[in-house]
């Protein structure tokens, strides 16, 4: 084999995941009338008091994350309010002031406990750039070197050592929008990742750590048609507010190994919090099961993975949990009947029936521990008219799914480029 970017470990073990949520129970929830611009407001308009749920049941959440396939799920612990879910020992702007429990409640602890219950990976959101409570706003121009910035920096080093550093090892750690980077002002993140979490991927992490993860590029469940494993850049900054479908595509034979992750809300966009963030009376706004399945097709069946958001209720309960058994239940029915498969090494695989008929897609996996070889390739149906072309893209990687929804006698791929042998590690044909 040539000489490429191959992913780590566990950059390979994530892949493999395909499925996982990233979880939202934020100070905004008490406070639906506050439009999300206005978020990165002092906490007067926002005091700690207010975070008071009646019943919060992590065990509840991940339960249902389960039952929706996820593998790996990533809690937000700090957002841009700045309200800690965890009673941190840096100001009073946390847990430890909620009324629930009597303030003695740390809702990060209980979620990590959750995620061993239920055999999950436990992951960690942490909003290094914005900070209500300190007056800190990544949209707004700032001195990185400012006195007032760097003692708000020195506050976010003790923060992440406290929630790196007292819960176990972390599968995932989540920068939304990014880092400052240190020799420019920003938080010796480096250094603290290599102390307490040298394993972690890292989402948006910073160009240093050797196992990061990239935005999709939008917030839509949608990946782009080639959605490339490699890029020329080790790290990327884009906080969801625009569109980058560059970013997305990555770059065939890139430097660095650093896969797209896939986020969006379980709700639709026009929801409260952009469907990040649970409001009463917009059930309507809930994505149909279907709708979820199709955007299952359009990410993990485009090389991505598929981060799907969770928006917890005032109470502390996910209330959209019907909706993530009824996906689970349509994604496993994807591979419950398969009609033919096959495996190998070359640039040839051709899949036949012992007669025509009705089947639902195909599923091609390149073996991502050799890197991603594929360049170009074809996919042929079999029909009474004979074979025919039907499908063409780029890029495999660990996944593609191609719906058919027809009746075949049987399928073929043609790899028509490769930089190297292309190892395919699973082709089937599913009923």
């Amino acid at each position: 084999m040539n000489q490429r970017p191959l992913p780590t470990p566990k950059q390979e073990e994530w892949a493999n995941m395909e499925m996982g949520v990233i979880i939202h129970h934020c100070m905004e929830t008490y406070h639906p009338e506050i439009p999300i611009d206005q978020w990165k407001c002092s906490p007067d308009k926002m005091p700690a008091e207010d975070f008071a749920p009646t019943d919060e049941n992590t065990d509840q959440w991940l339960e249902a994350a389960a039952s929706m396939g996820a593998k790996y799920a990533v809690f937000v612990t700090n957002h841009v309010t700045g309200f800690s879910m965890w009673p941190t020992k840096e100001n009073d702007y946390s847990m430890a002031r909620s009324p629930y429990r009597d303030g003695r409640a740390d809702i990060v602890k209980d979620f990590i406990a959750s995620c061993k219950k239920y055999g999950i990976k436990p992951g960690l959101y942490y909003s290094t750039g914005c900070n209500g409570y300190y007056g800190i706003n990544d949209s707004k121009p700032m001195d990185y070197q400012s006195d007032e910035y760097q003692a708000y920096v020195r506050m976010v080093e003790r923060q992440l050592a406290e929630i790196w550093g007292n819960y176990g090892e972390l599968f995932e750690i989540w920068f939304d929008g990014g880092v400052i980077p240190h020799e420019l002002g920003g938080p010796d993140v480096v250094g603290l990742i290599r102390k307490y979490q040298p394993r972690a991927i890292c989402f948006q992490g910073p160009k240093e750590h050797f196992q990061n993860l990239r935005w999709v590029g939008n917030e839509r469940g949608l990946a782009p048609m080639d959605c490339w494993s490699t890029s020329d850049n080790n790290t990327c900054g884009f906080g969801g507010t625009e569109e980058d479908d560059a970013i997305g595509v990555g770059k065939p034979g890139g430097k660095y190994w650093i896969p797209a992750e896939t986020d969006m809300g379980n709700r639709k966009q026009e929801a409260f919090g952009g469907g990040w963030c649970w409001a009463e009376g917009e059930e309507h706004l809930v994505y149909a099961p279907e709708e979820l399945l199709e955007r299952y097709i359009t990410s993990v069946g485009r090389n991505s993975n598929l981060l799907m958001g969770m928006c917890i209720s005032k109470r502390g309960h996910f209330e959209d949990a019907e909706q993530f058994r009824e996906f689970g239940r349509l994604v496993r029915d994807l591979y419950r009947d398969p009609a033919a498969t096959c495996r190998g090494t070359g640039t040839e695989f051709e899949l036949l029936l012992e007669s025509p008929e009705q089947v639902r897609h195909l599923v091609i996996m390149e073996d991502i521990h050799y890197g991603e070889n594929v360049r170009r390739f074809t996919v042929e149906i079999l029909t009474s008219e004979g074979w025919e072309e039907f499908f063409s893209a780029r890029c495999i990687g660990h996944k593609r799914i191609v719906p058919l929804n027809r009746e075949i006698g049987g399928a073929r791929l043609k790899i028509e480029q490769a930089d190297d042998t292309p190892v395919i590690k699973e082709m089937t044909i599913y009923r």
